[in-house]
């Protein structure tokens, strides 16, 4: 049978990061939708024919009724296509209610913490996970209406550490082609077309009022747009890595930064190291360009007394005359200033962000 466009995709995709390398093992997240039974399709055909191994991992968030139905046709489709399917069950609303998320937010986490759970399990090297182009295009508007600076808008990447994209070039309607033309059933999940959750308004109203008004290619636009802005960002990221790793400090219940050196710093470096410090110290989660910025204007203000920035994730920030102080919120912030924080343990942090 001819090769569809998409397995010459994903063929090409592994040519040009090199990776999975002959001998690795790869999860694919499954999900039954049409992203996901494409993916792991296209990505065992590479696989057969470059030496690396394919196991699929589908995690039913116990969300919807359907979802059993959906972990048998799982089930089904890794037997005919004679793969290993590795499956558990969340509780996506205690995650919810435990850390303070949205249900959007908590399957996101629970789905991450699945997959990095079976790529430990199966001793794999990577995950991958069905990202498409549409969801690149969504994903940097999404972030735009929340408002974020150049690094969120750089979306995601082909590849973060563990985690692999190799969709990311690959529009939706060029997945339906491949499933067509290879005879594949999948899943329709009917909260995609739930208008409670912004994402779905942004793919069924925003992108195609925008496509149909303004510019039909939409979508390869914002693509090629997050990628020019991740290349940018990405010489300012070093810098502003170097800046965090040297006005940071630990403390018992968080971080401190040096107040001085981060009004020394130019504007766009001080907010990249601002950057570095929440996502040290709880993560991205919630946080949008409005904290980041509020957070240095109001270090660049003349000391006078203490001030106290609310910062999600349950964290705040205590700007005093000497530190901006980094942690949990009511924990103290008194103790005294400790060693400079370890740049790898640093960089462990920064790899535990979001992707």
């Amino acid at each position: 049978m001819r090769r569809t466009q998409l397995q010459t995709a994903v063929a090409s995709w592994r040519r040009r990061l090199g990776v999975p390398a002959a001998g690795d093992t790869v999860i694919v997240g499954l999900s039954g939708g049409a992203d996901s039974v494409a993916l792991l399709d296209a990505l065992s055909w590479v696989a057969s024919r470059d030496g690396f191994g394919v196991v699929a991992a589908h995690l039913d968030h116990g969300l919807r009724a359907s979802s059993p139905a959906d972990a048998r046709f799982c089930g089904e489709l890794c037997g005919r296509l004679g793969l290993r399917l590795v499956s558990a069950v969340a509780d996506v609303e205690r995650r919810a209610r435990r850390d303070r998320l949205g249900v959007e937010a908590a399957a996101r986490a629970e789905r991450y913490a699945f997959l990095e759970s079976a790529r430990r399990q199966e001793k794999a090297a990577f995950v991958a996970t069905a990202h498409t182009l549409d969801d690149q295009a969504e994903t940097f508007l999404l972030r735009l209406l929340r408002g974020a600076g150049g690094t969120g808008l750089s979306a995601m990447r082909p590849r973060v550490g563990h985690l692999l994209r190799p969709l990311l070039g690959v529009t939706r309607g060029q997945v339906i082609e491949h499933l067509r033309g290879r005879r594949l059933a999948w899943r329709e999940d009917e909260s995609n077309r739930d208008a409670a959750f912004l994402r779905n308004r942004v793919r069924h109203e925003l992108i195609p009022f925008i496509e149909a008004r303004f510019n039909p290619n939409l979508k390869r636009v914002l693509a090629r747009t997050a990628d020019l802005m991740a290349e940018d960002t990405a010489i300012l990221a070093v810098a502003g890595r170097e800046l965090f790793h040297a006005l940071g400090s630990p403390r018992e219940h968080g971080l401190a930064l040096d107040r001085a050196a981060l009004n020394a710093a130019p504007l766009a470096l001080a907010r990249l190291a601002v950057r570095e410090a929440l996502l040290a110290t709880g993560g991205l989660t919630g946080v949008g360009a409005f904290h980041i910025d509020r957070l240095v204007e109001v270090a660049r203000r003349p000391a006078s007394g203490v001030r106290r920035l609310a910062l999600p994730g349950q964290r705040e920030a205590v700007i005093g005359a000497r530190y901006v102080l980094l942690g949990h919120r009511g924990s103290p912030s008194a103790p005294a200033v400790g060693q400079r924080v370890p740049g790898a343990v640093l960089e462990a942090a920064a790899a535990a962000g979001p992707a």
